[in-house]
């Protein structure tokens, strides 16, 4: 690289990257946080409410009550701001692909609200989603300032979705991966290095805002406290086995999700919106006032993260009440999503996982392996069971290190992971986020037909794309660069590595639902000029 083309990628790449990435990580390690701390303060609350109706039944009639008012509210929320109706990650994933739009400041208002709704209302669903869609929202946010290119937006917005993925689960590395392997589904330099910068900044504000509360702040380190024993090669037939019992709950909860999204905008079609959330709302309160012998109907609520540390230890629950709680969440989490209820699915689907470990562990103690092994299969199960789902096996791998701050198993953990990946992909099963996805674009794009345009640009001075490799830009949904004609010779570019510069002509096919839009956000990257069919 010449001398002329290092400044020129530090003054368009490296600074850019460097200055938007620390200001959004600052503001979503800032905002994730308190937003966090709330929800686990609401989260407590509500549980001790439920435990003290559980043997009042005037209280009991209360909760029901409250919990409909609640339902109603949320209702005119998302009316307000449909955008945060379902899970947090697959919306954040569609806004960064530009398959959706979303307006940035309503989103991360209604986002904040109707999560801690939710939370207070005990529905079975998490702080990690709507974290990482008010990432996402702050960093459109941040998009706006002066200075900012709109090119730059879904990087931003994708610095922001990380930060807040990293903030809530307190795993950076797995953060700076959720981009990679999830998001965006590919790897280039400029999406890792938004990552990193964002993350690296949102954890570090994230700590400050720790060390700076003290007693009354957030536990810093892994997510989950547990204490993990070590697997032998005498113990292999245990991942073998966790393999290939995840592969089928995995399969089963995702055709199920798919399921439940059909039955809604089919059958139920016709049932209004705030009917839904009523139900779901009433009858997750009717689980959570349920108490007898062993079951704890709190047990079976929130967003599980809690539940795990304790299916750990296996005095805690006998194989009876691990069976009832594996079975009333392995639904109600479906049905909480597939009615629009604002909140996330990634801890209460790793809690799934969790359940079947404590279920398998207590069986595989009783076919002779050591007790000690009980938390270790708890923790491979919980973490291939969110590999299988997702599809994302890497992600999968760090966050299990990340959470438990364990790397004595990495090994087996491996095995049960890619056992489990491998037979979701021989029964080729959709990934849970591209379900959730597909369904939300669906609706969007409901009555609107595409259309195929074939487009010749060509990269004007000053534009965003000099210098820049294709595969290095965020292209508007479903397009290719076709073909590079440098000077007067045309180029193939599969690989996306050839970079632009000015006065080469690019033919772009696109799949679009507005034309008009297309155009615009090709112009953002190209530079303005007139379109040539």
């Amino acid at each position: 690289m010449k001398r002329t083309d290092y400044k020129s990628y530090f003054k368009n790449v490296i600074l850019p990257v460097f200055v938007y990435g620390a200001f959004t990580g600052l503001l979503v390690g800032t905002a994730v946080y308190f937003f966090k701390w709330v929800a686990e303060w609401l989260t407590e609350q509500s549980a001790e409410i439920y435990h003290y109706a559980q043997t009042h039944w005037y209280i009991a009639v209360a909760v029901i009550a409250a919990v409909s008012v609640l339902a109603l509210i949320a209702y005119f929320l998302q009316k307000w701001a449909p955008e945060t109706s379902g899970g947090g990650i697959p919306r954040a994933e569609g806004v960064l692909r530009g398959l959706l739009t979303f307006r940035w400041l309503r989103t991360g208002i209604a986002v904040i609200v109707n999560s801690w709704i939710s939370f207070f209302a005990g529905l079975p669903l998490g702080s990690e989603g709507p974290s990482v869609l008010l990432g996402t929202a702050i960093g459109g946010g941040t998009c706006k300032l002066p200075l900012s290119h709109n090119s730059w937006d879904r990087y931003i917005m994708t610095g922001g979705a990380c930060a807040g993925f990293a903030v809530a689960t307190s795993a950076p590395v797995t953060g700076i991966l959720f981009a990679l392997e999830e998001a965006h589904k590919r790897f280039t330099p400029m999406i890792f290095l938004m990552a990193m910068s964002s993350v690296l900044f949102g954890v570090t504000a994230s700590n400050l805002w720790t060390m700076a509360l003290g007693a009354h702040a957030l536990p810093m380190g892994a997510l989950f406290k547990v204490t993990l024993a070590n697997f032998g090669m005498q113990d292999i037939w245990v991942p073998l086995i966790l393999g290939v019992a995840v592969a089928a709950l995995a399969i089963g909860y995702n055709h199920l999700v798919f399921w439940i999204g059909k039955f809604y905008d089919t059958r139920l079609k016709k049932v209004p919106q705030w009917a839904r959330l009523l139900i779901v709302f009433v009858l997750t309160a009717a689980i959570g006032l349920l108490a007898f012998g062993e079951f704890d109907g709190t047990d079976a609520l929130f967003g599980g993260g809690g539940l795990i540390v304790r299916l750990s230890d296996s005095a805690n629950f006998s194989w009876k009440i691990i069976f009832v709680l594996l079975v009333i969440r392995f639904f109600m989490i479906a049905f909480s999503t597939g009615s629009g209820a604002t909140g996330g699915v990634f801890i209460p689907m790793l809690s799934i996982g969790a359940l079947l470990g404590a279920l398998l562990g207590n069986a595989f103690v009783a076919m002779g392996m050591d007790g000690e092994l009980f938390s270790t299969v708890v923790i491979l199960t919980m973490s291939a069971f969110m590999g299988a789902t997702t599809r994302a096996p890497l992600t999968a791998l760090v966050f299990m290190l990340e959470s438990t701050w364990n790397f004595s198993n990495l090994f087996y953990v491996a095995i049960t992971v890619f056992l489990s990946y491998f037979l979701c992909e021989i029964f080729k099963v959709e990934p849970l986020y591209d379900v959730l996805l597909e369904r939300m674009t669906d609706k969007q794009n409901h009555g609107k037909k595409p259309e195929i345009l074939r487009l010749v640009y060509t990269v004007r001075s000053g534009a965003f794309a000099v210098g820049k490799a294709v595969r290095d830009v965020l292209w508007p949904a479903n397009t290719k660069v076709s073909e590079i004609v440098v000077g007067e010779t045309a180029q193939m570019d599969d690989d996306g590595e050839k970079k632009m510069q000015v006065g080469d002509t690019l033919t772009i096919i696109t799949q679009s639902f507005d034309r008009a839009a297309t155009e615009r956000e090709l112009e953002d990257i190209l530079g303005k000029q007139s379109l040539e069919e």
